[in-house]
Parts: C-alpha cells; structure tokens; sequence
C-alpha cells in the first residue's frame, strides 16, 4: 500500500537524528488515521479496518524502537524528542501560547513579588547574631500617648537587678541633633546608647569598633557610630571616616566605626553616640526621676531562658515595683510591661498590610491558575483525537502524561521567567510602601530563596495542568471511530470543571474587588477629613532653634519675630502666627493635668494633654476657630498671669456638660521637675476647635494652649496663611527663615494640603495596588467567561443548527448562551459576597470611615463584576446566534 511505503521510506532516516526519529513518529500516526478511514471505505467495518491498520503499523512501531535503543541513552532521546514536540506544538498553537504564558507570568509575577516582600520583612533571619534571643520591652498605659511611655532609669536599674532571664539589657534613647557640615546643616536623627548596646544587638562594625563599656559615664569623650545607609548618603562611603571629628549641636563628636547594614527600630537613626553627648541623660534629674521615662529597653535573652520565662520574670519585677512607688504608676492608668520578640516588633506595623497583599497576590494566582487551566481543557478536548491516535500507535499513559507535562513546563517557565520581570519592575513600588511601615524595607529583593520559590510555583502550576487534563484508555477500542472530530467535545465532568474554575475565578474577583472597594473609600474618607482648620492656604516652616538656656531663648524669640514680620509684608500673606509646635504634627510635651477643686474619683485615670505655645496670631493664621471665651492678646507676657486656652477634646474630658471659662488648671506630675513648664494655676480663657495632630485616621488629642511669650520654648515654628495658592510662598518664605537663621536647619517646609496627603499616602498605595490586582482579575475573569462560552458555542453548533432549523430565532439562542453566562455569574457572586464579607472583617485595622460590611461598595462591586460578565458573554451568544443551519447540517 502507498501508506506503508511512504512509511517504510521515512524509516531509513531514524539513523539521522532524533528529530526524524520524532517525524517518523508523526508520520506513522498520520499514517494509521489514513489507512483505516481507506479500509473503511473499502466496505470493512470500522473494528475490523482499525484492527488491520494497528497490526500493519505495529512492525514499523516496533522498528522505530528498536532502532531508538541502539542508539543508546534512549531516556535522553525521548526527553529531547518530547521537549522538540512540546515546542513545536506550542509553536503551532501561539494564541493559546501567548494567552496562557502571559497569564502565568502575571500571577507568578504578582506571588513572586509579594512573597519577596513578606520573606524580607516577616520571615528572613534578622541579620544580628542569634536574633531569635533578641526581645524589645514595652512599656505602656492606657490613654493619650499611653502606647509606648518608654522607661525611666529607675526602672531600668530596677529590671536589670532583678532579671535572670536576660545576659544583658541596653538602653537607647531617641534624639536628634544639628550636623554641620562645611556646606550646609542638617537635623540628624541620634539614637543615644549604653556601651553594650551593640553586644546585645549583636551587630558589627564594617570600618572602625563600636561602643563599649567605656564609654559610658561622666567624663568620656563624645563618640559616634554612622549607620550604614547614613554613611553612603551622607559622606559616600568615604573609608577614611573614622577618627573624622563632626560638629553636632555644638559638640565635637568623634567618628568610630561604621555600623554593618541592619534595620533600626523603633525610629529612624542616622547614627548611634555614647549618651555623654547629652548633658540632660547624665544630669540628676534623669538618672534618679522614676516618672522620667525616656529610655527604650532591649534584651539578649540567656541561652537557657525562654520567651516565657523573661514575661513572668518582667511581670512580677513590674507587679514588686508599683507596689513599691504607688505615686509612679497610677492605678488608673494601668501600667504594663511587654515583652516582644524583636523580629516581631520591627515587622508588627506592616504585618496587617503584608497578609493583605499575600492575600491579593494569593487570589490572583488562583484567578490565573484557574484561568489557564479551563483553556488546557478546552485544548485538551481539541486535541483528543490526537491523544487518541497515539494510543493506538502504542503510546502508554505514561508517554502521554509526560508529554503534556513538558508542554506545560514549557509553558509555566516561560510564564515564570516573564512573571520575575514583572515583579522586579513592580518591587520598587512595594519597597516604598513597606517602608512607610518596616524599618526592613531594606532587605526586600528578589534573592536565591525567592527565585526557589518561584520554580517550586512553576513546577506546581505545571503538574496541576498535566494532571488535570484526562486521557484516553490504554487499549482505546473503537477510539478512531467514536473520537471523530465532530464528536470530541468533552465529557459532563470537563464542562463541569470548566464552569466551576470560572466561579471561582467570578468569586475571588468579587473578593479583590470589594477590598480595592472599601479601601478607595477609606481613602476618601481620610481626604475628607477636617483638619480642625479653615482654610488649606497654610504653610507651616518648623525652625528649631533647640535652645538650652534662657539668654539663647530669648534671642530666638525676637528672631522668630523678625522672621514673621519680613514674611507678613509678602504679596498675598494674610498673616502669620508663631509656636512652639506647627499645626498637624505631634509634640513631645504630654503631661498629667489637674482641676482646680475637681479631685479624681477612685479608680479614674489622671487626665493627659498635649502642651503647645502659641503667640497671639496663631489661631487665625493657623486657621483653627475660636468656639468660646478669646485668643491670646499682646497682653498676655511674661511676668502678666498665666493663662490658657483649650481645645474641645479636652474640654470635653475635664469639664463634660460644663463651660471650662475662667476654670483653672495646671500641669502635674512628678515629670514637671524635669519639663520646660510650671505647675502653677492657669486661667481658661478660651476653647477653641480639635485639630488633627495624630494624623488623619487618630482621635484629636487633647491640648491645652500656653502664651508662647510665657513659656520656655525647645524650638519653634511659623505658620502662614495666604490669600490664595500658599504654595507659591515657600521658596520667599524659607530664604527669609534661612537668611534669619543660617545656623538652623530648615527643612520639612509643607503646605497643609502636603501634609493630608503624607497622611492619606499609604493608604493610597494600598487602594492602588489592590485595584491593579483587582482591574487585573476583571480581564482574566472575562478572558475565562467568554472562553468558556466561546467553547462551549464551538461544540454545540450542530446543537444550534438543528434548534434553528426547527424554527428557533437568533434572538432566542443569544438569550440560551447568555443565561449560561448569567447563571455562572450568579454562582460566582453567590459565593464571592460572603468570602468578601470574611475578607473586609480581616482588613478592618486598615479601613477608616467605612464600616468593613459597606452596603454600596459591596453593591457596586456586584453590578461592576455583572456588567463585565454579561459584556464577556455577549461575543459568543452574539456568534451563536449567527449560525447558518443550512451550512451546519451539511456539514454534518
């Protein structure tokens, strides 16, 4: 016969290569589905034709092996021969190609990213040495600013003497200094330490030594350690730091050494000095005030002691103390201590928003996975017929499953390989984000574990494709005959598989889709927030003289009052106030308040407030409106009697149902001894409106105003209000400051549409990237709707040709397809509602204004995801609904 000959003619070339080896193969299946449809014709029954076209193959398929093991290595060859077929198939396919390898590499992409993320913040190893021994101590209280009262050097004496738990406990302290350089002066952010700080870290250095016992105590020369990002930044990575001498708030400080990489916690640090560089931590006040706390605390666990262990040990030294000094911890406020593995702590502000962004990175990988393994089905059905032939050529389950395991390994590295440079260009919006939240921002990058990670994902994503696809039986009786073209449309339990990977894909958009929801609404609602002030025409420009002694205050008063006055007589300035603090930023003077003939009832926390000083202007150039009684006047000076103004949120705790005119009250509290106020009786002569000095989404504090020509002032700051476009004002304003006060660093100059907008900030980025995964899963999901339907219309056209013979109208058979396409979108919300519902309860720490069961963002959220699906319907029904019966049935 012709066949065979052909045939036998293609089987001399087995001796050239495995790839005409992997012809001949090709040619023997064409082969065989020739000769039985000619016996077929030539009167056989089908059994019988198919029977004689096997047994007239099966020398030729034995011969072609035969040959293959004489070769040798026949594993290398089938390996290569099945890697050429899968590039060839894929090749003969690139709409499939393109759609599915683009697909993958967006979920691989998004996981990828995210999972370098969560690895580089929450799961790899600090770099300090035994950084599981590390623990970080706070100390906090209920109320205003209660959250970390950090501890006084009482106390750490108390905790160290008494701790068995611990090899050693160090003490750092936040505060900042001016750096001047030969061009310019900076502010620098200091962390003030023991000698055995770094012990305890353990860290080392990369250039020099660092601090050690002694340099502790009165009398030892002032020494820095430059962290390793302050280094670069500022000084290039001069190697010939060490021994350099810097001017820093007067003082002359001696570089040391140059600390290795590491994250810093609990604040920013440029760099490290022995605590001799401030006169005020080795002065009496601070060493013997138990109510003086300004210390942070951290501790190297003992290599017997557990985590455990150290808690009750601190809970019981703790418990011993308040009872010894009642007058230090009010029973009201409950004091307590906790004890925090460092890991933890340095990583507890980012943790909700990380599992957040797993969880969105987690559903648009099921969304894709999904997605792309209804379209291997929809292939696999296609290409059945030829599954078939090569059983009946002799293939086994295991050649055919290894077969379509290299296609989709091919394709699942392809998709990989695009899906990591997608995640590489995206890391550095995430680096951004984090780093609002995680001092380890730092350590984020896609390293060796993250690319493991990645082919571990591949290789998954391949299996699940391979495995899902069916295959026909190996003995395939009558399989030529009954798996026709025509007929190959897939079983009920494909179909089924293939609606329900479209729910799900329809229920996890739902989900992305009400998260990105509720946080655009947090978003709104944060930039709707009234700041307390009326107007946004403000600019604020923080001075920070940082005055110790009263000769140097007073001159930096009259200093802040040149400055007013030379920016009052700018073109479009309405006016411009004075204080110590500028409007929406926190201060460090928090305090116990007392009332005059209003004592505490058992059991009541003392009340706290924030203390500011402002001079007359403040208020009107700030914006911030008078509700009772009068502002400062020029009248209210030093040596006139002491007066106040509060604000509503104050009022409101000291004097509920009252009017707080002409009330007295005073700050109290043993911290008085060492604060920059008195603790004599002050007249209320005002209230005026809360203002947003925590930030946008925290409670106004409370805060009592002082005269700022009364009160000893740190620093200072200006507020202008202009008529219209204060922006325009910086660049005059902050060169007159500068010209005022060369000495000073003048930095931080905003607007107070700047500032809500710092405030607003992560949250924006987090309503961004979950409405990139979200848009992201409405194009999948539409992909896989129309997809589905498409198919679904492809295999059942004799279907709809014989309905639209028998009389059936267009319009009828469009309705057909999209109630199919309307009944998966319904189960799909029917299930997406209530995991979106799971879904906000989770993220409810990052919402604001918006309750997490939001009824019109949860109704938008369905009719966006309606509208998308019955548009991804509409094309097949469309084309269903064009189907020619009479072409359909000749055809047939």
């Amino acid at each position: 016969m012709r066949h065979l000959r052909v045939a036998l003619a293609r089987l001399r070339g087995l001796f050239a290569g495995a790839r005409e080896d992997d012809d001949l193969r090709e040619e023997l299946e064409s082969h065989l589905e020739l000769e039985t449809a000619e016996l077929i014709r030539r009167g056989l029954d089908p059994e019988t034709a198919r029977r004689q076209a096997r047994l007239a193959s099966g020398g030729l398929t034995q011969a072609a092996e035969a040959v293959r093991d004489q070769r040798g290595l026949p594993w290398i060859e089938n390996a290569m021969a099945d890697l050429r077929y899968g590039l060839r198939s894929l090749r003969r396919n690139p709409g499939f190609t393109a759609v599915v390898v683009i697909t993958l590499a967006l979920g691989i992409g998004a996981t990828t990213a995210i999972f370098s993320v969560v690895r580089g913040v929450l799961l790899k190893p600090l770099p300090h040495r035994d950084g599981d021994r590390l623990v970080y101590l706070r100390h906090s209280t209920d109320g205003l600013g209660g959250e970390n009262m950090l501890f006084s050097v009482p106390e750490i004496r108390d905790l160290r003497s008494g701790a068995r738990a611990f090899t050693y406990i160090a003490e750092y302290s936040p505060w900042d200094a001016v750096l001047r350089g030969d061009a310019d002066v900076a502010t620098v952010q200091v962390g003030l330490v023991t000698g055995n700080f770094f012990d305890v870290m353990g860290l080392s250095p990369v250039l020099g030594r660092l601090t050690r016992a002694s340099d502790d105590g009165p009398g030892v020369p002032p020494v820095t350690v430059l962290t390793h990002e302050f280094w670069i930044r500022r000084f290039g990575a001069d190697s010939s730091i060490v021994g350099r001498r810097l001017l820093m708030s007067g003082q002359t400080v001696t570089v040391i050494g140059v600390l290795q990489p590491a994250p810093y916690f609990p604040d920013q640090v440029d760099c490290f000095t022995n605590m001799v560089f401030s006169e005020h931590h080795l002065s009496a006040t601070m060493v013997e005030g138990r109510t003086h706390r300004m210390t942070e605390l951290i501790g190297r666990l003992k290599p017997s002691a557990t985590l455990d262990e150290a808690r009750t040990e601190i809970s019981t030294i703790h418990a011993q103390l308040r009872r010894q000094y009642p007058e230090a911890y009010d029973p009201g406020s409950h004091y307590r201590v906790a004890v925090i593995p460092f890991k933890q702590a340095i990583g507890e502000r980012a943790q909700l928003t990380l599992w957040l962004l797993i969880g969105v990175a987690g559903f648009i990988l099921v969304i894709s996975a999904a997605n792309v393994t209804s379209l291997t089905l929809m292939r696999g059905v296609r290409r059945g017929h030829e599954l078939v032939v090569r059983t009946a050529l002799g293939a086994g389950y295991g050649r055919l499953r290894r077969l379509l395991l290299v296609e989709n390994l091919l394709l699942a590295l392809v998709g990989a390989a695009l899906g990591l440079v997608i995640a590489f260009g995206g890391l550095e919006l995430l680096v951004r984000l984090v780093a609002r939240y995680s001092p380890r921002a730092a350590e984020i990058q896609l390293d060796r574990t993250v690319l493991w990670f990645t082919l571990g994902l591949s290789v998954a994503i391949a299996l699940l494709l391979s495995f899902a696809a069916s295959l026909p039986r190996e003995d395939a009786e009558g399989a030529l005959v009954s798996a026709g073209p025509s007929r190959l449309t897939g079983t009920p339990g494909k179909q089924r598989l293939q609606r329900g990977l479209v729910v799900a894909q329809i229920a996890v958009s739902v989900v992305l889709l009400a998260g990105a929801g509720l946080l655009t609404r947090t978003m709104m609602e944060l930039s709707a927030v009234n700041t307390g002030l009326r107007t946004e025409e403000v600019l604020t420009i923080p001075v920070p003289f940082r005055t110790t002694d009263s000769t140097a205050e007073a001159a930096a008063k009259q200093r802040l009052g040149e400055m007013a006055d030379e920016i009052r007589a700018l073109p479009g300035v309405v006016d411009v106030g004075i204080g110590s603090d500028v409007p929406l930023t926190p201060t460090l003077l928090n305090l116990e308040l007392k009332v005059e003939g209003k004592p505490l009832s058992l059991g009541q926390a003392i009340p706290r407030a924030e203390g500011r000083s402002v001079d007359p202007n403040y208020f009107r150039a700030a914006g911030i409106l008078l509700l009772r009684g009068r502002e400062f006047t020029t009248a209210d000076r030093k040596g006139s009697g002491q007066v106040a103004i509060i604000n509503q949120a104050l009022a409101d705790i000291l004097f509920p149902g009252e009017s707080p005119i002409d009330r007295h009250v005073a700050w109290t509290g043993d911290v008085l001894r060492f604060a920059p106020v008195n603790g004599d009786w002050r007249t209320i002569v005002g209230v005026v409106g809360n203002t947003q000095d925590g930030g946008l989404d925290a409670p106004p504090p409370a805060v009592m105003y002082m005269v700022f020509a009364q009160e000893f002032n740190y620093a200072g700051g200006l507020v202008v209000r202009a008529d219209s476009n204060v922006s325009a004002l910086a660049g005059a304003a902050t060169r007159i400051v500068r010209g005022l006060a060369p000495g000073v660093p003048i930095e931080k100059v905003q607007t107070v549409a700047q500032i809500k907008d710092q405030s607003v900030a992560p949250r924006r980025l987090n309503a961004v990237l979950v409405w990139s995964f979200g848009l992201l899963a409405l194009v999948i999901v539409a992909v896989g709707i129309a997809g589905v339907l498409a198919f679904s219309v492809s295999t059942r056209t004799n279907e709809i040709g014989i309905r639209m013979s028998l009389g059936a109208q267009p319009a009828r058979v469009q309705r057909m397809i999209l109630g199919e396409g309307g009944a998966l979108l319904g189960l799909g919300l029917g299930l997406g509602l209530p995991g979106a519902l799971l879904a906000a309860r989770a993220i409810r720490g990052l919402l604001f204004g918006v309750a997490p069961y939001d009824p019109t963002t949860f109704g938008i959220v369905a009719l966006v995801m309606a509208a998308i699906g019955l548009a991804a319907s509409w094309i097949p029904a469309l084309r269903a609904s064009r189907v020619d019966p009479v072409v359909t049935l000749r055809a047939q």
